[in-house]
């Protein structure tokens, strides 16, 4: 009984001492996750195809003259134009851009329909002289040079602008007041020039991009001429119709959108 008391005590009196010598080690915390940041700069470098559409509008023109010669009754009559101001014009571009830190430089061409004519007219005597100028399509090459702000390109653009203009002139019948005048019609076709303006970009995804563009166009000069001279020689009665100011210039405004192979 003795020797079952001492081992009892001597059982209860190293337990405590061996449990004090068990080290519990906890487990190592996680390293925290690396996360790759999520890449937000646009680029603007690459080729890119696209369409736009819009309004072409011309400024307001008083060019036209009649001059009725030594024939004094022909300088009483009434002038008319009909100017085409607004109009529809659309079509396709390509360009390529290219990036060198916030700045990008590039060319674009594009090719469009458009809606613009202008007709004038000039009536004297019971007979009427008349011009008109129609616009069939208009093309432009560009270079652009702009300032990007990630997914925001502000650009201006420049250069090159022609276009297939048809002019026709209408003379008066060689009677009444005109009789035994012979009429000749010298029209000025010009149809190169130049292109300027500027516009902003906005790219939606990293392949499509929106933008709207302001362009003035100047076609050079395009003045029709109607010249009549008399059986005898000794009188010309002539109408010039000066389109725009001397010259065949206009306003475009329209909206893009572009896919890019960036």
């Amino acid at each position: 009984m003795k020797r079952l008391a001492l081992l009892l005590a001597t059982t209860a009196f190293v337990t405590p001492a061996l449990a004090a010598d068990v080290i519990y080690e906890e487990p190592p915390a996680p390293a925290p996750m690396a996360i790759e940041p999520v890449a937000t700069t646009a680029t603007w470098t690459g080729l890119y195809i696209g369409g736009q559409a819009g309004v072409a509008f011309g400024n307001e023109s008083d060019g036209a003259t009649f001059n009725p010669g030594g024939g004094g009754a022909f300088g009483t009559g009434t002038y008319s134009e009909d100017d085409d101001n607004a109009g529809f014009i659309g079509g396709g571009h390509i360009g390529y851009d290219y990036q060198i830190n916030d700045f990008v430089v590039g060319a674009v061409a594009d090719i469009n329909y458009i809606d613009a004519e202008t007709n004038r007219s000039y009536t004297t005597g019971g007979s009427t002289f008349s011009t008109s100028s129609d616009i069939n399509y208009l093309g432009t090459v560009r270079a652009r040079v702009g300032y990007a702000m990630d997914s925001v390109l502000l650009y201006g653009t420049g250069g090159l602008a022609y276009a297939g203009v048809d002019n026709d002139a209408t003379a008066p019948a060689s009677s009444g007041s005109f009789a035994g005048y012979t009429f000749d019609q010298d029209e000025d076709d010009t149809d190169i020039g130049y292109a300027v303006g500027g516009g902003v970009d906005v790219m939606a995804t990293n392949n499509i991009s929106f933008g709207v563009e302001y362009l003035y166009t100047n076609l050079g000069s395009n003045d029709q001429t109607v010249t009549g001279t008399n059986a005898a020689g000794t009188n010309t009665v002539s109408f010039t119709s000066e389109s725009n100011n001397d010259d065949l210039d206009f306003h475009t405004i329209w909206a893009k959108a572009s896919y890019r192979f960036n």
